[in-house]
C-alpha cells in the first residue's frame, strides 16, 4: 500500500513515473514505450494478480502531440499487441492498431489531459483486500483529471469485481457538474448513447442472473434499459448495465447534497455503491462499492486539502474545477475524496 505525489514535465514523464510506482508496488510491466523511440505512439500495459484475478490494464496515446489518453481493461495479455487487443478486453478504449488523437477521445480515455507540464499528480495504491490504483492529475492549476482501476468491495458471492474508469469531461458550453455527457469514476449519471457510451467505466462480472453464459462485462452508466445491446466487448458479448456510484444512484441522491464543513466537524462523505438491474426476474442487486473513494461537497475545502477523520486521512479534489463560474471544466463544489493509505 502506497501513496506518491509530485509533478511531471509531460505525459511521457507522468506515465514513466506511474510505471516506476506500479512496479515498486508489485505490478508486472507487460509493455511500455513512452514514445521517445516510437514518436508516433506511446503505450503501456501492467497487471497484478492480487488485484482481482489477474486484471490487465493498458494505455495508448499519441506521443508526439498527446491530448487524450486511452485506457483499457482486459483479463489477459498478448505481448506486443496494441492496447485493446488482448484476451477478454472489455471493449471500452479505442481498439485499433493506431488512431489519431481525436479517435482516442471517442472511447474510454482521460480527455484533454494534454502534454503537461503537470502541476501535480497523486497515486493512491492498495495491495490487497481489495486492491486498487487511483490516480489524480492536476493538468493545469486547479483543474483535475481522474482515472483508475481495482476491485470492488464485493457484496455476496459472484465472480469478478474488477473495474476500470477514465475521465471524459465535457468542455463545451454545457460544461457542468451535472452534465450527462461527462463521465467520472464509476458514474451513474453518464449518458448511455452510441456516441458517448464507450467512454464509460466497465466492471468484470460473470454468472449474474441476467447474464448469458459467455458474458463477462458490465457497462456502467445512467442508463436503465434492459440491455446495452449497442455495446459489446471485444468478443462480441453483450455488456449488461450497472448503475449507481458517483453522481447518481440511491446512495448519491440521498447523501450527496449534504454540505461538509471542517469548522463544525460535520464532514459527510458518501460511498460509491454499485448496483445492477435484473429485468428478467425484476430485481436490483447490490454488487458492492469502490474502495477508499467517497463523494464529498468541497464548498469549504481547497483542492488537495487533507482531512483527518479518526485514524484515516483523506485527500479531496474537485471533479474537474472547483468553481461556479461559467468557465470550461467547472464542476461547482462537487468533490472526490481519496483515502491516503501509506502503511
Amino acid at each position: 500500500m502506497a501513496y506518491q505525489t509530485g509533478s511531471a514535465t509531460d505525459l511521457g514523464d507522468l506515465l514513466t513515473k506511474l510505471d516506476t510506482f506500479l512496479v515498486a508496488n508489485g505490478y508486472t510491466q507487460d509493455d511500455f514505450d513512452d514514445g521517445a523511440t516510437t514518436p508516433a505512439e506511446g503505450f503501456a500495459a501492467w497487471h497484478k494478480g492480487s488485484v482481482g484475478s489477474g486484471m490487465w490494464i493498458s494505455m495508448k496515446w499519441v506521443a508526439n502531440a498527446p491530448n487524450n489518453l486511452s485506457l483499457h481493461q482486459a483479463l489477459g495479455h498478448t505481448p506486443s499487441n496494441d492496447p485493446g487487443n488482448h484476451p477478454n478486453d472489455s471493449g471500452n478504449g479505442y481498439n485499433a492498431a493506431f488512431g489519431s488523437d481525436a479517435l482516442l477521445e471517442t472511447e474510454r480515455s482521460i480527455n484533454t489531459i494534454g502534454d503537461g507540464p503537470f502541476v501535480s499528480y497523486h497515486f493512491f495504491e492498495q495491495d490487497s483486500g481489495p486492491g486498487y490504483v487511483h490516480v489524480v492529475v492536476e493538468i493545469e492549476s486547479e483543474v483535475f483529471r481522474h482515472f483508475g482501476w481495482g476491485t470492488l468491495e464485493k457484496f455476496n458471492d459472484w465472480t469478478g469485481g474488477e473495474y476500470c474508469y477514465g475521465h471524459w469531461h465535457d468542455e463545451g458550453t454545457n460544461s457542468d457538474a451535472l452534465d450527462a455527457n461527462s463521465h467520472n469514476l464509476l458514474d451513474g449519471l453518464s449518458a448511455l448513447t452510441a456516441s458517448t457510451g464507450k467512454r464509460n467505466a466497465t466492471i468484470h462480472a460473470e454468472g449474474l442472473p441476467m447474464q448469458g453464459v459467455n458474458e463477462k462485462w458490465l457497462h456502467h452508466s445512467g442508463g436503465l434499459s434492459t440491455t446495452s445491446a449497442t455495446f459489446v466487448d471485444t468478443a462480441g458479448e453483450t455488456m449488461r448495465i450497472s448503475f449507481g456510484g458517483f453522481r447518481s444512484g440511491p446512495v448519491a441522491f440521498l447523501l450527496g447534497n449534504f454540505q461538509s464543513d471542517i469548522a463544525t466537524g460535520h464532514i459527510p462523505m458518501y460511498p460509491l455503491a454499485i448496483f445492477v438491474n435484473d429485468y428478467v426476474n425484476d430485481y436490483v442487486y447490490f454488487l458492492g462499492s469502490v474502495p477508499d473513494i467517497r463523494g464529498i461537497d468541497i464548498t469549504y475545502f481547497a483542492p488537495g486539502q487533507e482531512i483527518t477523520i479518526g485514524s484515516d486521512v483523506w485527500v479531496v479534489f474537485p471533479t474537474a474545477r472547483r468553481t461556479s463560474d461559467n468557465v470550461v471544466n467547472r464542476t461547482y463544489f462537487q468533490g472526490i475524496a481519496y483515502k491516503k493509505v501509506t502503511a
